[in-house]
């Protein structure tokens, strides 16, 4: 996958709009609350501005500042040469949030939340910014740009929300150190931390009734979009053409690497979500892994439907299905999840590779009209992951609990076998490796399996240090002959992960 960096520029004279904004609205909201007049000859307008400005402060200090951060020291293998993912004594820094919360306004909290990734080298991005109205009894509306409400697990992103150091498969971020993926291998549906911008709404339901929902949540939001980012940009004498179809294909950015302000297409995507829950994990909801003193059963059901690409053909639908049991410490929890994605990739005929060359743009004489032979089909991604979890040492002599943690993951992926194919040259850009469709290949399913243990340790309350083993099994891909020929040197073996992990959060 391609990866896309925004510029920052553009990103901080957003950031500055926006802050100027809310305070803006503050002041304004503030100054009609106290019915603001002013009185030059009484000197009273001194006074009230002076009003303002203190009623302002004492505002802003009930915001409360979040962040944090871990710290890795992260073995993954096997350790041969030219083996990609062959990483030794790694020092890794992910997880990095910064940001506040609070209600500035009685009754209208407000959020705003930056993230430095990793794979942007600590580039600073907006996560989110986005207020809430809680006026209404029973009902939360929410604007801006916020963590999607897609099952439970997208929204404890930040390392301190979760007991191990990778994220489960089915839903493993681009910026987690457990992140591995093949051509024919299964890919996470939507990646944990999923924010995007446009309106949701909640429903809590005063009736005590265990077959009516505790939640209600409906929403809509711009969607997930492609990973070879083409937006529709705004008019501008600079760019006023509309980026074509690459010569590489186009394919859904599950890992929402491209941290967008704005829509690359028409149609938004909606989603709904249902939560059941019992005991002390009724509310708030969601609540971290490891919270060692809570009762309770929950169960979520999660769908989300929409468009991802410019010109609005390629669909998506994911739909999940979370659960936890909790009493005193022991917890079993997992998710189940499906996804139906359309994609455009390159096609091979017959074997060969069809490329635009020269400048007629011909191909075995044949005309791609300046554009790689390209080919719309689908696949369906699909799994789930169990984790039981218990307190090892319960209030050991320094620091809190020490909880052991086993995990088992199974993902499948069911569509066209693919060719990993490298230095290839499309449309005049050289691509050092390419995922294109043989016909003659067919359909396959390919699975991948993955096993977890892990210690979490809360050293206090904004410290937890972490051990993690975990192993990858690779041999339910598809691999046949058309599969990594191309690539010198490349062995597809199973992936082992050792690693601690230091973790900081306020």
């Amino acid at each position: 996958m391609r990866r896309f960096h925004v510029n920052s520029f553009r990103f901080h004279c957003q950031e500055t709009a926006l802050f100027a904004f809310l305070l803006i609205f503050c002041l304004a909201s503030k100054s009609q609350a106290i019915g603001f007049s002013a009185d030059l000859s009484t000197g009273s307008a001194l006074s009230a501005n002076s009003g303002v400005v203190n009623s302002f402060l004492a505002r802003f200090s009930r915001l409360r500042p979040t962040g944090s951060m871990s710290l890795d020291w992260i073995n993954i293998g096997p350790r041969y040469p030219g083996y990609e993912t062959q990483v030794q004594d790694d020092a890794y820094m992910g997880g990095m949030y910064a940001g506040f919360n609070g209600p500035i306004v009685d009754s209208i909290p407000i959020v705003a939340e930056w993230h430095m990734p990793t794979t942007g080298q600590g580039s600073i991005q907006l996560n989110q910014l986005n207020f809430s109205y809680q006026k209404i009894q029973n009902w939360d509306f929410q604007l801006g740009k916020f963590v999607v409400p897609f099952g439970r697990y997208n929204e404890l992103y930040r390392p301190e929300d979760y007991l191990t150091i990778t994220q489960p498969l089915s839903m493993v971020s681009p910026e987690n150190p457990g992140f591995v993926v093949r051509s024919n291998s299964p890919t996470p549906p939507v990646s944990l931390g999923y924010t995007d911008i446009g309106a949701r709404t909640s429903f809590y339901p005063p009736i005590k009734n265990p077959l009516i929902p505790d939640e209600i949540t409906f929403y809509v939001v711009n969607g997930l979009g492609e990973s070879n980012n083409r937006l529709r940009t705004f008019p501008n004498t600079g760019n006023l053409g509309v980026p074509p179809i690459p010569g590489n294909g186009t394919n859904i950015d599950f890992g929402h690497q491209d941290n967008n302000l704005a829509d690359n297409n028409n149609q938004k995507s909606v989603g709904a979500r249902l939560v059941w829950a019992l005991g002390d994990l009724r509310f708030p909801w969601p609540f971290p892994e490891g919270a060692s003193d809570l009762k309770g059963v929950t169960m979520d059901l999660s769908g989300m439907d929409g468009q991802y690409n410019l010109e609005g053909n390629l669909n998506y639908q994911i739909y999940s299905v979370d659960w936890s049991f909790d009493y005193l410490g022991l917890n079993f929890s997992g998710q189940g999840i499906y996804s139906y994605t359309q994609f455009i990739a390159p096609l091979e005929s017959n074997g060969n590779y069809l490329q635009a060359s020269g400048p007629s743009c011909t191909s075995a004489g044949t005309s791609t009209g300046c554009n790689s032979l390209l080919q719309e089909s689908a696949e369906e991604n699909y799994g789930y992951f169990v984790q039981a979890s218990a307190p090892l040492i319960r209030h050991p002599k320094f620091g809190k609990d020490v909880m052991g943690v086993l995990v088992y993951n199974q993902m499948y992926r069911r569509g066209p076998v693919e060719d990993l194919l490298d230095n290839q040259t499309l449309d005049d850009t050289l691509y050092p490796s390419v995922t294109a469709i043989n016909p003659a290949n067919g359909y396959a399913t390919s699975v991948m399996d993955k096993y977890t243990a892990a210690i979490d340790w809360q050293i206090s309350d904004h410290f937890w240090f972490k051990l993690e083993y975990s192993y990858w099994n690779l041999h339910g891909i598809a691999t046949s002959a058309y599969t990594y020929t191309s690539v010198p040197g490349y062995r597809l073996d199973n992936v082992y992960l050792t690693g601690t992990s230091i973790v900081m959060a306020f």
